[in-house]
């Protein structure tokens, strides 16, 4: 996936893209979309010459988008319907056990999660593949 964004800001060890606003005309999920402002880190394994201002190409391979989506969202589901389960499975009539159970399980499953990109960042991050307007 491939996307044209706007160089923020260049650290020294960071640099700080940004979306267009005008980009999010027309999105069907534009009603619930809060990237419209977003800035977000990029890498720069190329190490292309880049300034504040400068419009770049990032890319992030499509298998890793859907796998962070999935490890996102689906995994905390996940994680809720196996709390649900098991304490159905302990505790069959207790309702309120078992929602306690499936809220604990989604806690983890988030927990979990937050924790995995937290030590795998830089494989999920985006990385400038050109800066426009060179050839």
């Amino acid at each position: 996936m491939t996307k044209e964004v706007k160089i923020l800001e260049v650290g020294d060890s960071r640099i700080t893209a940004g979306c267009d606003r005008n980009a999010c005309e027309g999105c069907k999920s534009s009603t619930f979309c809060r990237g419209k402002n977003s800035e977000f880190e990029v890498l720069n394994p190329h190490g292309l010459r880049l300034e504040k201002g400068d419009e770049v190409q990032i890319a992030m391979p499509a298998g890793r988008t859907v796998f962070a989506s999935a490890m996102s969202l689906i995994f905390p589901l996940l994680c809720f319907f196996a709390g649900m389960l098991l304490a159905y499975s302990r505790f069959p009539q207790n309702e309120i056990l078992q929602l306690l159970s499936a809220i604990a399980g989604l806690a983890a499953g988030f927990g979990i999660s937050a924790l995995y990109f937290h030590f795998t960042k830089g494989r999920y991050t985006p990385t400038v593949e050109k800066k426009l307007g060179e050839e």
